[in-house]
């Protein structure tokens, strides 16, 4: 990881120091330990964790206003209205979206999906929007990942005769919109024993539920990829629920069950449906999807999942690989930009307001800056009278309540605990930056900060024998809240490193400890100090050809530099 100007290295920590003494008795000892460091001690947790179709099955009718809006649903269906499918034009929203189309279709229902246009209408719910939605007909209209926070929007469409449901998962305000039922498993009231659905799993337990009261078999084959796509890429935990929609789409997909639209988006990206992991997911497939929305329109991206035929939807995918290679160059000039605009200085929160980065690609950039600085970030693509933000938070700081705690101050807003969005008039945003970056210093503080890497357990390279490294990768989906294992060997010995990569900025390693040698990959690290003998935090991870195991080297030293592993 690149680090800003005069930034200190990374600190090691173990996650768990007791880990390594409460392992499951005859599980391979390094596999044992990082299950321990996972809060995972017994059989019949791991069984559970690595077989997670073994989990209790939640109720979905325990999800507050489910009941509500299968019975609206199944009148809109019974009685052929028109029901308006409204999404967010990000991956969670438009798959959510698929889902919806696709099942409710099928039951023979008569849908119409919109996905709003970024540029002109903005994230979420808009007045524009609902009226045209009326004025086609629409009776019912459905949300998805977005809609929790439209209070004035929702009103208004029942003033326009539209009765509303809500399937969202984003931060729940005070104030819930008058909507007929709004499906959110953040919702304060919500009796639902897991909270970290993304708006596509609110979506897919909202049609098994569906499918129930009509007296239709649900066969999840046809959404459980969809589903699965949306979460990972949504950034939603992959524990609990998540992690059993994601196994399951990821097997589905595995064994061939792959959509005209994802196989297109696979072939493009060079990647085979056997080796397909959350990875594939999230870093191959899901910002081809996301670059649709934020240079052109996100329907090219839901046309390109609705699509039945190969040929048409391998020409939607080439059309949305063409437009990620632009959102790359744009995210990377634009990300240079707000560096040098910020300067060596380090503020408690990064702000950076200009009208040279382009409101499709602020997330991005907010992204970057919060990762190589380690401070939350906040990005502003400004217009004549008003700026559009994107936020991206670090551990320990909560973005989305330090922006609502400023609503007085903004036109809209929304999102999560480490992403946020919002709309402000920019004669407020002076006095908005000065308020926020108080905020992030009386949480964070003012000292320069220090990333942190939690380390699951610490061990000899020469340990990582078959059964070890083969229980390890067992951890996948891995992502957010279930991150790859990550290990320590010191005294590694380095045989070879070469910079490559386009730019040379990665590092290509072959390092070896007692009889075994193994090759790596250090991301955007070519600059770094190397040594005969290093101390290397790594994880694992297939290499280029799908057969074996190689190392992702997140972070090395020189061994006689002896960094320590803080407990």
């Amino acid at each position: 990881m690149t680090q800003a100007v005069g930034a200190l290295p990374p600190r090691w920590r173990l996650r768990d120091p007791n880990a390594h003494q409460n392992g499951i008795p005859r599980y391979p000892p390094i596999v044992a330990t990082v299950l321990a460091a996972r809060g995972i001690t017994t059989r019949q947790q791991a069984e559970a964790f690595y077989r997670p179709h073994l989990l209790p099955d939640h109720d979905p009718l325990l999800l507050p206003g489910m009941a509500d809006a299968v019975q609206r649903v199944a009148r809109a269906i019974q009685d052929r209205e028109l029901i308006a499918l409204y999404g967010d034009f990000d991956v969670d929203g438009i798959t959510s979206i698929a889902i919806l189309h696709e099942a409710l279709t099928a039951l023979g229902a008569h849908t119409t999906p919109y996905i709003p246009d970024r540029f002109t209408e903005g994230y979420g719910l808009n007045f524009g929007a609902i009226r045209t939605l009326a004025h086609a007909g629409a009776t019912l209209l459905v949300t998805a990942d977005c809609g929790i926070s439209s209070v004035a929007e929702v009103a208004y469409a029942n003033e326009l005769g539209l009765d509303v449901i809500i399937l969202d998962h984003h931060t729940v305000p005070d104030v819930l919109p008058d909507a007929l039922a709004a499906v959110n498993p953040k919702r304060i009231d919500s009796p639902y024993p897991f909270d970290e659905l993304a708006a596509c799993g609110v979506a897919y337990r909202f049609l098994q539920v569906l499918h129930d009261h009509l007296g239709h078999p649900f066969d999840d084959t046809n959404f459980i990829d969809l589903a699965a796509l949306g979460t990972v890429v949504d950034v939603a935990p992959l524990i609990d629920e998540n992690r059993r929609i994601v196994t399951r789409g990821l097997e589905v997909m595995r064994k061939g069950g792959l959509r005209p639209g994802l196989a297109a988006l696979a072939r493009t990206s060079g990647v085979t449906p056997e080796r397909f992991t959350s990875e594939t997911l999230g870093f191959a497939l899901g910002p081809r999807m996301n670059a649709a929305g934020r240079l052109a329109h996100a329907t090219i991206a839901l046309h390109l999942l609705l699509e039945q035929d190969h040929r048409r939807a391998f020409a939607l995918a080439q059309e949305l690989d063409t437009l990620n290679r632009e959102r790359q160059r744009q995210t990377e000039a634009a990300t240079r930009l707000a560096e040098e605009l910020l300067g060596p200085a380090d503020a408690p929160l990064l702000f950076v307001a200009t009208d040279q980065i382009p409101p499709g690609i602020v997330g991005l950039v907010a992204s970057r800056l919060a990762e190589r600085r380690n401070r939350p970030a906040i990005v502003l693509s400004r217009g004549p009278e008003e700026s559009r933000a994107s936020a991206r938070s670090v551990p320990g700081f909560d973005i989305v309540a330090a922006i609502r705690h400023e609503k007085h101050l903004l036109v809209r807003h929304g999102g999560h605990r480490a992403a946020a969005g919002f709309t402000v008039r920019n004669e407020h945003l002076d006095e908005l930056r000065e308020r926020l970056t108080a905020t992030a210093a009386a949480s964070l503080g003012t000292e320069p900060p220090r990333r942190i890497i939690d380390i699951d357990a610490e061990t000899p390279l020469s340990a990582l024998d078959g059964l070890e490294v083969k229980g390890l990768m067992r951890f996948e989906p891995t992502g957010q809240g279930n991150r790859k294992p990550i290990l320590l060997s010191r005294g590694v010995r380095l045989l070879q490193a070469k910079p490559v990569g386009a730019d040379g900025s990665h590092l290509r390693l072959t390092v070896r400890h007692g009889q075994i040698t193994w090759r790596g990959i250090a991301f955007r690290q070519a600059a770094a100090d190397l040594d005969a003998e290093l101390d290397i935090v790594y994880s694992l991870q297939p290499d280029f050809t799908g057969q074996g195991v190689e190392l992702e080297v997140l972070d090395l030293a020189p061994t006689a530099t002896n960094r320590p592993l803080e407990r």
